[in-house]
């Protein structure tokens, strides 16, 4: 995985994804969430925040994914690197199974590639202005999918720094640690682009597309 961090070409190699979920700050809000999608027959999550551990070989930063079937679809991310003692930030999507999260979350998320952007920030160059980051998403060409604040979320450093690590944390891990509500129904589409920015940095962007496989007569 390389990242360009302040014109410099960063190379990373991690040992974990950790997809973190219902990260929202507001928890009567996060309550709310769950109880529409149980309506919608998705399964309650074991803990909230919610956090999943994943091989790092779903990171991909190609500029398509495959997908199995029409029912996957993205959704931008504030992204997370620790290395060491050095943290880094970008964006990224954490492109899920949507048939398949009525059944099992972990499991949607586990049979789709996580996208992530080729540049980042260092988490000092972010400073104390991680409640002013945006997060945007646009699906079919040019419509907007998804516009929110990180200030929505929970704090992404603190978010890592709870990961219950059953032992001593990895090296070098990637984490998503959380998103924004999409605008209308959540629905697929083969290009989906997503951008992060705040004051004073430049902006963060991520493009990719999820061509599907062949799928077999029934």
């Amino acid at each position: 995985m390389r990242l360009s961090v302040g014109g410099v070409d960063r190379t990373f190699s991690p040992e974990a994804l950790v997809v973190i979920g219902y990260a929202g700050r507001d928890r009567a809000a996060v309550e709310h969430h769950i109880d529409e999608l149980a309506a919608l027959g998705v399964p309650r999550p074991s803990s909230i925040p919610l956090f999943m551990v994943f091989p790092p070989r779903l990171v991909s930063q190609a500029p398509s994914i495959e997908v199995a079937g029409s029912h996957t679809s993205g959704e931008a991310e504030i992204v997370v690197v620790v290395d060491g003692d050095e943290v880094f930030v970008t964006v990224g999507s954490d492109h899920t199974d949507r048939a398949l999260e009525e059944v099992d979350i972990v499991a949607s998320k586990a049979v789709c590639p996580k996208p992530v952007a080729a540049s980042g920030w260092t988490a000092d160059a972010v400073g104390d202005r991680w409640e002013d980051l945006s997060l945007r998403s646009r699906i079919d060409g040019d419509v907007l999918y998804q516009d929110g604040s990180a200030a929505a979320n929970l704090h992404p450093l603190e978010l890592v720094a709870a990961i219950p690590w059953a032992a001593r944390p990895p090296g070098c891990f990637v984490a998503f640690t959380g998103t924004v509500p999409v605008i209308g129904d959540i629905r697929p589409s083969a290009g989906f682009r997503a951008e992060l920015d705040g004051p004073g940095l430049p902006p963060i962007e991520l493009s990719y597309r999820a061509e599907t496989v062949p799928e077999l007569a029934v």
